[in-house]
């Protein structure tokens, strides 16, 4: 069953369009790779996607809502979509564990819940022990990791990743790659965008994009 579904989706800024009549399903349990040149429509993809972003045309639907008809978006994204930034953006002002608890604290998750779930999280990806250091505090992979981690807390249905894996080693990478898998075996949509094909290898399917267009889309054989 689909999860996350963009019907003839467009998205134009001013003379400049991003997507054209895009069309894309990803199932409950399924990564799906988006591959493709700089300037082919990979992050407005995933915005559109995830409803940070809404189409000039065309439809966006999540979990069987229609984004266009949600009255609250940012309820729905806390809930149920999680983003993995290329900037990151992390808090400055905020520890590494706060950063990751946010999203839950604002659902209205009491503290000592939300950091619980938080600590989980963050020792799959392998900072537990950077909790309570600030993000200037960090290497820049490990500050990817939290955002990373970030992304995945709580009940996270749709995780929506753009090139998670940009200032982390292959080790860490393929560590990281591995935690997605993981997710989307447990019954997560996931949607990663990639330069690497060694990482588009770990998807069930690779879609292509050129130009705002999806040029080709290819089954995999997944690699555990």
């Amino acid at each position: 069953m689909s999860f996350v579904r963009l019907a003839q989706v467009s998205r134009h800024y001013g003379e400049v369009h991003a997507l054209k009549r895009v069309s894309l399903e990803v199932a409950e349990g399924e990564l799906v790779a988006v591959m493709g040149p700089s300037a082919s429509g990979k992050s407005t993809l995933l915005n559109v996607a995830g409803g940070l972003d809404l189409p000039t045309s065309g439809t966006v639907t999540v979990d069987g809502a229609d984004l266009a008809q949600v009255r609250d978006l940012p309820a729905l994204r806390r809930r149920a979509v999680g983003y993995v930034f290329q900037d990151l953006n992390l808090i400055p002002s905020l520890t590494a564990a706060e950063n990751v608890m946010l999203p839950r604290e604002l659902d209205g998750v009491r503290t000592r819940r939300a950091r619980a779930e938080s600590l989980a999280v963050m020792e799959e990806v392998g900072v537990a022990n950077l909790a309570d250091r600030f993000p200037d505090e960090m290497s820049g992979g490990q500050r990817q990791r939290v955002a990373i981690a970030r992304a995945l807390v709580g009940d996270r249905r749709l995780v929506l990743a753009d090139e998670p894996t940009g200032a982390l080693d292959t080790h860490v990478s393929d560590e990281i790659l591995h935690v997605l898998r993981g997710r989307a075996d447990a019954g997560a949509a996931v949607l990663l965008v990639t330069h690497e094909s060694r990482y588009a290898a770990w998807a069930d399917r690779v879609v292509y994009l050129r130009d705002g267009e999806i040029v080709d889309s290819s089954l995999l054989e997944q690699v555990r």
